[in-house]
């Protein structure tokens, strides 16, 4: 756990100091106002926390309202490779699919002018589909019993994060989501948990 816990904070802060650093690479002359940037309304993101703590793959893909400043909708697509013995459908299963709506605020006061950058809270919902196969007790004859179980699981839930948005377009996320399945498959969880340290691209 610590050494998971390392990997998170170290990926972390790359995300940040790479972000910081595009952001300083453009130049301003002082005393002339900087050049309005174009408006970029599509992004996509790479959780990087999922292929190095939960042996997963998971991208998304958001974009932001040109009326309603400050909103975002988007989707999650996730996929896990874990073996049997590590796998759990709480956090990335088999496959999921996750639409959210999010909401940003506090950009301004965070130095965080770009639309839809600084903090955020979201909702969510979550499909997912998961198949595992796990041991179980031994029979009479001494034999080694398994079985698999599979099943897909629906449900609704919040999340909340912080986002950075450099003026070369490039981004970093660190959010958690949680939600309750209210439709459960076969020995299903009853929660699923999307953490996320992400870095995209908005074009």
């Amino acid at each position: 756990m610590n050494n998971l816990l390392r990997k998170a904070f170290a990926l972390c802060a790359l995300i940040l100091a790479t972000g910081y650093c595009l952001s300083a690479q453009v130049v301003v002359v002082q005393g002339e106002p900087e050049a309005p940037l174009p408006q970029t309304l599509n992004e996509v993101r790479l959780n990087l926390l999922a292929p190095v703590a939960f042996k997963a793959i998971s991208l998304e893909y958001e974009r932001s309202t040109a009326k309603m400043k400050d909103l975002g909708f988007g989707a999650a697509i996730s996929a896990c490779f874990a073996h049997t013995g590590d796998f759990g459908t709480t956090i990335f299963p088999t496959f999921g699919v996750m639409p959210y709506a999010r909401w940003y605020f506090g950009g301004k006061k965070l130095a965080a002018t770009r639309l839809n950058s600084g903090f955020f809270i979201e909702a969510n919902t979550a499909i997912n589909y998961y198949q595992f196969t796990r041991e179980s007790t031994k029979d009479y004859s001494g034999t080694q019993m398994t079985e698999t179980k599979q099943g897909v699981s629906w449900g609704i839930g919040l999340g909340g994060g912080w986002k950075l948005v450099s003026r070369s377009n490039w981004s970093g996320e660190i959010s958690l989501r949680v939600g309750r399945n209210l439709v459960k498959g076969d020995d299903a969880d009853d929660m699923y948990v999307y953490p996320a340290i992400s870095v995209g691209y908005r074009f």
